[in-house]
């Protein structure tokens, strides 16, 4: 795909998107200038603003690093109102007022013959010039080494922003944040459901999956996903969201979300010690919902309250996952809902008797493993035939947690889809409330690196070919430069 993209390295893209996630320099946000990048090739820069310089300086620009004769553009329609074009000396830089007021300065424009640096070439494209009329985009010049750049070897621009003093001249602002929205502007996005916090996100999500509300709310503590990983797949077979919540206080969004998805019954999943009674009470004041638990001692005897709910003896299908890990169990939770199988869990290499126990009251045809060798073991593999009444044992697997949900996503759903949830792996509430809905929708869960989009999630988004794919959680979690990456390979963004 041709998609407007001024940055090309995926890591000097991920630096760029930390940059705008991470807190600003103390500048006001209206200082965020709308503009064009300046420099149209790759390159890279940092905030320097008022860093020390020779002479008892500091520094009132930034400098965008990138090779020699790399295309300058200006950022805004203007005039050239000064500029140093001349061989040596102050050679080669310039400075637009645009329309608006505002200006830019543009610095150590090259002043070399291309392929030497001989110092004989100028730094202005024909026609620039003291006067020039410039539009935003046009070619200006090159980025070069002229001024004191030279003895630094380093080809770059300084770039300044300058915003008006009132008084007819204007003054330096730091530009860092306004080359940052500039050169974020052109790349792609996909629709993301998030919110300032998991709680926002949970809420975001639920908004998204149950417009109209819901007869039931699922509600799991944010701090811990053990009880809460069975529960994923039965809210998503019931059609009923998945919200969380803080141990023994009630968050604000969730109680706000609550009070309009206006639930008759809400499940809290897991005991006292999980969630407090405090919070039940919260949930009863803001909704006035009857309020009951699902739980056991253990995480494996919460999941087999869970399977108790909504599954009978002579079910066709039981899905087994590690119960002290919650991957597998997410992404394989909209799975369950399409074999209508509940979620039960094991040890790497054992089984619990509260698990064995359930499995011969449920007595299925068959039994399917979401995870490796490496999280549950053949000879619990071997162990769990004797449950199932054909005997059959399926595992789906893969490598790492990603390979394992893209496994799961090829065996269990099919092209095309009208869409795909991607959720990190590398935590699992924005995971936990997203798989109800994709299980409701009959889509599948996916999850992804912070790092970068890993390969086999890449190469099952594309034989998927889904309309749309949903990010979930904000660019923290899940930064845009996986957006990038998804959207050149299936035709989902923005």
């Amino acid at each position: 795909m041709n998609r407007p993209m001024r940055i090309r390295a995926f890591a000097t893209l991920c630096a760029v998107v930390a940059a705008l996630v991470a807190p600003l320099p103390a500048q006001a946000s209206s200082d965020v200038y709308p503009m064009v990048f300046p420099v149209a090739g790759d390159n890279y820069y940092s905030d320097t603003w008022g860093a020390p310089r020779s002479g008892g300086r500091t520094h009132q620009g930034t400098d965008i690093i990138a090779d020699k004769m790399t295309p300058v553009l200006a950022v805004a329609d203007g005039v050239v109102y000064w500029a140093h074009d001349e061989q040596g000396g102050k050679c080669c830089a310039l400075g637009i007022r645009h329309d608006d007021g505002w200006a830019s300065w543009y610095i150590h424009l090259n002043n070399d013959t291309p392929g030497t640096d001989d110092g004989q070439g100028w730094g202005f494209a024909p026609g620039i010039g003291v006067g020039s009329r410039v539009t935003a985009g046009q070619l200006i010049g090159w980025v070069g080494d002229s001024g004191n750049a030279e003895a630094s070897n380093v080809s770059q621009l300084h770039f300044e922003l300058r915003r008006p003093d009132g008084a007819g001249g204007t003054v330096p602002i730091n530009p860092y944040p306004s080359l940052v929205a500039a050169e974020l502007a052109g790349v792609p996005r996909l629709p993301r459901i998030s919110g300032a916090t998991r709680f926002g996100t949970a809420a975001a999500v639920a908004q998204h999956g149950f417009p109209d509300g819901a007869s039931t709310v699922f509600l799991a503590t944010a701090a811990d996903f053990a009880d809460a990983l069975a529960g994923a797949a039965l809210a998503g077979s019931m059609g009923a969201p998945v919200l969380i919540t803080e141990p023994t206080v009630l968050p604000g969004e969730i109680r706000d979300e609550l009070q309009r998805l206006a639930p008759s019954d809400v499940v809290i999943l897991g005991g006292t010690g999980a969630i407090a009674t405090s919070v039940e009470d919260a949930v009863v004041a803001a909704t006035g919902a009857t309020v009951r638990r699902l739980w056991g001692q253990d995480r494996f005897a919460t999941a087999v309250e869970v399977s108790k709910e909504a599954y009978g003896p002579g079910v066709g299908t039981v899905v087994i996952v590690n119960g002290l890990n919650y991957p597998d169990a997410l992404a394989g939770a909209p799975a369950a809902v399409q074999l209508g199988a509940p979620i039960l869990m094991v040890y790497e290499d054992r089984i619990p008797w509260v698990t064995r126990a359930e499995l011969e009251r449920l007595a299925p045809s068959e039994i399917v493993i979401f995870g490796g060798a490496g999280v549950v073991d053949e000879t619990v593999e071997s162990a769990l035939a004797a449950f199932a009444s054909s005997g059959s044992v399926t595992r789906v697997w893969g490598v790492t947690r990603y390979e394992t949900a893209t496994e799961i996503a090829n065996r269990y759903f099919s092209s095309p889809l009208d869409r795909v949830y991607l959720a990190t792996g590398e935590d699992f509430t924005d995971a936990l409330t997203a798989a109800p809905v994709a299980g409701r929708l009959g889509v599948p869960l996916l999850l992804t690196r912070s790092t970068g989009l890993p390969t086999a999630v890449g190469t099952t988004l594309g034989a998927l070919s889904p309309s749309t794919v949903y990010v979930l959680g904000g660019e923290v979690a899940v930064p845009l430069a996986i957006d990038v990456a998804v959207c050149e390979i299936v035709p989902a963004c923005e």
